[in-house]
C-alpha cells in the first residue's frame, strides 16, 4: 500500500442476514477507495446508502463479508491500526450527568493523558469548538448541535492523525456550519486527514478535496471535486446571428451540443474545452460573430443527482 494512504478500501463486501429464516441483505458491493493522508475526503450518500457501514468497518465495529481494509497500512481489524484515528458518531452518546470540561477529562485518561494536558487540551478544544462559556454545564441540558460540538471535541482529544467524522454536520445551525467548515480547513492545515459521511453536499462541496457517492451500497463515483463537479459542467458560447446559410442546429446536431435561438444571438452549450475550440471554429465558417463565452459550472448538488440517475438506468 502506498505510504501516502490514511485509509484504503479494497472491495469490501458486506452482507446480513435477517430475520428467523436468514434472509440475506447486502448492505456494501465492492466498495473501494483510497484516502490520502492530509487531505479531506467526504463519503456522501442518502440515508441508509452504506455510509455508516462503512465507516464500521473502518473501525471494526463489525466486520466486511468479503475485502479488506486498512488503516495507515495497517488491517484495520488490528487494534494498532486505530491508535492514531480519532472518531466522531452520528449520534454522540456521553454522561449526561458530566460537563464538558469532565467529559474530556475522562477521554483524555483513556488516551493515557496526564493531569495538566488534559486540562490543556481540553481548554483549548472547548476555544476550538465554540463551547467556552458552557464548559462547566451538565451536557443533559445540551441540544443536539452542541452534542456535535462536543463530540468533535472528543474525538480530537487523543491529538490524532486521522479524523473520522459520521455526519457531524447534523443538528448545526447555519452559524455552526460555518464554524464547522473553519475548523476542518484549520484541520486539515495542521496536516490532519480527515474522512466525513455526509448527506449535506453544499458543506461538503465547501470544505472536501475529493469526494466518494455511494449509493444502495455501491460506489457510484470517486475523485477529486473538480473532477466529479466538471462532469457535468462546460461552457456557453454565445453568437451574433450575421447571415447564415443553414440552420446552426445542423451543424452541431451531430455533437449533441445544447442550441438555442432568438432574434439577435444564437447560444450553444458544450461539455469541455476541445468542444469549444472545435465550436469557434465552426462558427467562425458559419459567418457567426462571438458575443460571450461563458464557463457553466455545476454543484455538486447537479453531479450528485446525475449519478443516482445513472444508476437507476
Amino acid at each position: 500500500m502506498p505510504d501516502s494512504s490514511a485509509i484504503l478500501v479494497d472491495s469490501i463486501g458486506k452482507t446480513y442476514y435477517l430475520g428467523v429464516r436468514r434472509r440475506p441483505v447486502e448492505a456494501l458491493r465492492k466498495v473501494s477507495f483510497e484516502v490520502r493522508q492530509g487531505e479531506v475526503y467526504a463519503f456522501l450518500g442518502l440515508n441508509g446508502a452504506g455510509k455508516t457501514t462503512t465507516i464500521k468497518m473502518l473501525l471494526d465495529h463489525a466486520r466486511p463479508s468479503t475485502g479488506r481494509c486498512s488503516l495507515f497500512g495497517i488491517d484495520s481489524r488490528i487494534p494498532a491500526s486505530r491508535t492514531r484515528v480519532g472518531y466522531m458518531p452520528d449520534l454522540p452518546n456521553f454522561y449526561r450527568f458530566l460537563s464538558t470540561t469532565e467529559q474530556l477529562d475522562y477521554f483524555g485518561r483513556l488516551h493515557g493523558l496526564g493531569k495538566a494536558e488534559r486540562l490543556d487540551r481540553s481548554r483549548r478544544l472547548i476555544q476550538l469548538v465554540g463551547l467556552q462559556g458552557r464548559e462547566n454545564e451538565p451536557l443533559k441540558g445540551f441540544s443536539r448541535g452542541m452534542l456535535q460540538r462536543v463530540g468533535l471535541a472528543q474525538a480530537l482529544i487523543g491529538d490524532p492523525a486521522l479524523l473520522i467524522l459520521d455526519e457531524p454536520l447534523g443538528g448545526l445551525d447555519p452559524m455552526g456550519r460555518f464554524e464547522f467548515h473553519k475548523i476542518i480547513s484549520d484541520l486539515k492545515a495542521e496536516g490532519r486527514t480527515i474522512f466525513f459521511s455526509s448527506h449535506i453536499l453544499e458543506d461538503a462541496e465547501r470544505v472536501a478535496d475529493r469526494v466518494g457517492i455511494i449509493h444502495q451500497g455501491t460506489l457510484v463515483a470517486s475523485g477529486r471535486m473538480a473532477e466529479i463537479v466538471m462532469k457535468e459542467s462546460g461552457f456557453r458560447i454565445e453568437f451574433r446571428r450575421s447571415g447564415i446559410d443553414q440552420p446552426f442546429d445542423t451543424i452541431v446536431a451531430a455533437k449533441d451540443w445544447q442550441v438555442s435561438y432568438d432574434e439577435s444571438l444564437v447560444t450553444i452549450t458544450v461539455p469541455d474545452e476541445s468542444s469549444l475550440t472545435l465550436a469557434l471554429a465552426m462558427a467562425v465558417q458559419a459567418n457567426l460573430a462571438v458575443y460571450t463565452v461563458t464557463p457553466v459550472r455545476s454543484t455538486l448538488e447537479q453531479a450528485f443527482i446525475s449519478e443516482l440517475e445513472k444508476w437507476k438506468h
